[in-house]
């Protein structure tokens, strides 16, 4: 067969082993967005170890055919200078695209344009080697061709889908965390206003008893210092648990909850029973 006859053949095949054609990937980032945080963690599980057995298909691929073993035993230095130009400038190019599929991929935005510039790459990098081949090897290298090929277009959907689940459920567990985040807020905003209004009708109790009431100023103060330092002991005793506790991580999150919602009663009755103090100093 002559170079030219080859040469026509050789790019009629890799025009058909190298075109773009629309995935089902590509609408895989819409319908992930309906998939539960269980469903995402185990599909990108699962697309990991195809990820993982594609990558090791390539690995086999460039172990058992090396590129270099098919082109032409008379090359020229220059022309030796020539493709290692070209493996460089279509090293360079790829990492361009990828990097702007990578960033299209993570805002989960569409990446078509980006996967039809990674197989023109490479189509026009085989096609650019063509002269350079040696034409005894033209079955091994149109075999490399395909294989190379087959795995470059399932690793780019595969690799691609990885990264926009792991947008979605990042996204998906941020938002959950914020609600939690606000949930908490809210239940702890409730239990202060509780406890607020709870403490303000002991002390407006207090403040109405009579006995209370007949003691003078000085005697009054001391019986609201006593109740204050009595608190504050609890007080400390519970910061002292907690900083135990948070030490040596000895209690589970359901109980340093609750040993919080207790720091932050105690906190709120001494500062209530101050500002009662400080209304009878008046």
């Amino acid at each position: 067969m002559s170079i030219k006859i080859f040469n026509t053949l050789f790019v009629t095949f890799l025009i058909s082993i190298l075109t773009f054609s629309h995935s089902y990937a590509d609408e895989w980032s819409f319908l992930s967005t309906w998939e539960t945080i269980k469903e995402l963690k185990e599909n990108i599980e699962q697309l990991n170890k195809v990820n993982s057995e594609l990558i090791n298909d390539l690995t086999e691929l460039n172990t058992d055919y090396k590129l270099k073993t098919f082109l032409r035993t008379d090359l020229s230095k220059q022309e030796f200078s020539d493709i290692k130009d070209v493996v460089w400038e279509y090293n360079e190019n790829n990492s361009v695209i990828e990097s702007e599929l990578l960033l299209n991929a993570k805002k989960q935005n569409s990446v078509i344009s980006e996967r039809k510039k990674l197989l023109e790459e490479k189509r026009k990098f085989y096609s650019w080697l063509i002269p350079y081949i040696n034409t005894k090897y033209k079955a091994e290298f149109l075999e490399y061709i395909r294989r190379d090929a087959t795995i470059f277009k399932k690793q780019n959907i595969v690799s691609t889908d990885i990264i926009v689940k792991k947008e979605i459920l990042d996204t998906k567990v941020t938002k959950i965390e914020s609600e939690i985040l606000k949930h908490k807020e809210y239940i702890k905003d409730s239990i202060k206003n509780i406890i607020e209004s709870r403490l303000d009708l002991k002390i407006k109790n207090l403040n109405t008893n009579k006995s209370f009431n007949d003691l003078n100023v000085d005697s009054k103060i001391k019986v609201i210092d006593k109740t204050i330092s009595k608190v504050k002991i609890k007080l400390q005793k519970l910061e002292n648990t907690r900083w135990i506790s948070w030490t040596w991580d000895l209690i589970n999150s359901n109980d340093l909850s609750v040993l919080e919602n207790k720091i932050q009663t105690y906190n709120i009755a001494v500062n209530k029973l101050e500002w009662f103090k400080q209304t009878i100093l008046k």
